[in-house]
């Protein structure tokens, strides 16, 4: 019939430009092209499984960072130059509690870690939700837009970065 819009099954549509519409956050539907989605998923879980699997064989440091020594990495340079912790100081430390499952301590360490932490397990479950199923999750891209992902991402770094100079300062981790 003439005016009508064929009903998709998935109630996801695609526009000119490739784009998805009619997902409100995120979907998951068949992916149009099933084994480069399962090599896509098959790299994000193996990188995301890796390091989580590395977060979980380290031994988060009491003072709240300095869990990367373990590593053989150096000391943090902005800590030794300036007697400050620079933006990334205990993040993984906030990671070897988050595998542990202590969310509320990975929390007080290092916000920003945490939520990255936290982000890494999502992102793992869902490649490896699409590596078995082959169905793909797909973001929609008019709400995140890449603008406003690295906005956000900047200003949780930043204001974690301005939790843990308070905490520092009051003698905190």
């Amino acid at each position: 019939m003439l005016g009508t819009r064929p009903r998709c099954r998935y109630a996801v549509s695609m526009c000119e430009s490739g784009h998805i519409r009619g997902v409100p956050w995120i979907a998951r539907v068949p992916a149009m092209r099933p084994a480069r989605a399962r090599l896509i998923a098959a790299g994000v879980a193996g990188a995301g499984v890796f390091v989580l699997t590395l977060a979980a064989w380290l031994t988060p440091d009491p003072s709240g960072m300095g869990t990367h020594r373990q590593l053989g990495l150096p000391p943090c340079n902005m800590v030794i130059l300036t007697g400050h912790p620079c933006p990334s100081c205990g993040m993984t430390t906030a990671f070897a509690h988050a595998v542990r499952g202590r969310f509320l301590s990975a929390l007080r360490t290092q916000p920003a870690g945490f939520l990255l932490a936290l982000a890494t397990m999502i992102a793992s479950a869902a490649a490896l939700s699409t590596l078995t199923t082959g169905k793909a999750w797909y973001v929609n891209p008019f709400v995140f837009t890449p603008a406003r992902v690295a906005a956000t991402a900047v200003t949780i770094v930043l204001a974690s970065w301005a939790y843990k100079l308070v905490a520092w300062r009051m003698g905190g981790a």
